[in-house]
Formats: C-alpha cells, sequence, structure tokens
C-alpha cells in the first residue's frame, strides 16, 4: 500500500494552498486601500497575496511557490471573467452562478435588514420584465415598476 503524502488523497491533487492563495488575492481586490499586518510587516492589502507567494517561495521552494501562483492566476482570471469585464468592457459574465446553488443559498427569497434609518427589502430574484416603455414612448427602468404611492398622501 502506498503512504499517502501531503496534497494527494486518493490519487487526486488537493490545491489548498492554492486555494488559500487566491482567497487571499479575492480580499485583496475587494478591500483595495486598506492596511493589513503580516508577520511583523504593514503594508497596503493588495501586495498580500504577492508577500505569501515569497513567502513560501522563502520557506517551502519553487515547486511549491508554482502551485500557489496557479491559484493567484485562476484567482486572477475568475475576477476578470466574473466582474472586470462584464463591468467595464461591455462583456458578459460567462461563468454565472447555476440557479440550484442560488436556492441553497438563499438569493430566490427576499432578505430584510434593520438599518439605522428603515427597513431596506431586497426582493427576491424573478424573471426581467418585458415592459420597457414609461407610457409616453420612451424606453425607461421606472415603466415596469407600477404607479407608485404618494409620500404624505393617504
Amino acid at each position: 500500500m502506498q503512504k499517502a503524502t501531503a496534497g494527494f488523497v486518493l490519487g487526486g491533487a488537493v490545491f489548498t494552498q492554492a486555494l488559500i492563495l487566491g482567497i487571499a488575492y479575492t480580499y485583496s481586490q475587494d478591500n483595495r486601500g486598506k492596511r493589513v499586518s503580516f508577520v511583523i510587516i504593514t503594508f497596503n492589502v493588495i501586495l498580500l497575496p504577492w508577500a505569501m507567494l515569497l513567502m513560501t517561495f522563502v520557506m517551502a521552494g519553487p515547486d511549491a511557490a508554482l502551485k500557489q501562483g496557479a491559484g493567484l492566476l485562476a484567482a486572477h482570471l475568475y475576477d476578470f471573467l466574473t466582474r472586470l469585464y462584464p463591468t467595464f468592457g461591455g462583456g458578459k459574465n460567462y461563468i454565472g452562478t447555476p440557479a440550484v446553488v442560488k436556492r441553497w443559498f438563499g438569493a430566490d427569497k427576499p432578505s430584510f435588514q434593520a438599518r439605522g434609518y428603515g427597513t431596506a427589502i431586497r426582493p427576491a430574484t424573478q424573471a426581467p420584465s418585458t415592459s420597457t416603455s414609461s407610457g409616453l414612448g420612451f424606453p425607461s427602468a421606472w415603466g415596469a415598476r407600477g404607479q407608485g404611492q404618494r409620500l404624505g398622501g393617504d
């Protein structure tokens, strides 16, 4: 019987170190401008994944750093394809979350959030409306929202 080595389970590779570095990259992209402490040094959070990669290179060698670098590359590619390109490049998000996963985590149910100035309600996700007219013949995002209510009225 073969002895199991670190990083291999049931004959398949488990890239936990690459996953951790990918999560650190995503965290650093979401929190730009903040400061973070790593070991004894405080620096901008955007440099955190690179500091982790450098620490792995120094302590475990280039092979381990290369495996972690794959996680950094995967996280950057995912961030680009799901957030940067659709937002700033005008492209489509080709990596959508499956509907079953959204249902598992309750994205199809409305959520309520108490705030200091009232309650915020996020409606459940629903099929997009086909109405594109505001009633005046002009396309409008307000056309499918209903008549509304007058403030201060009955």
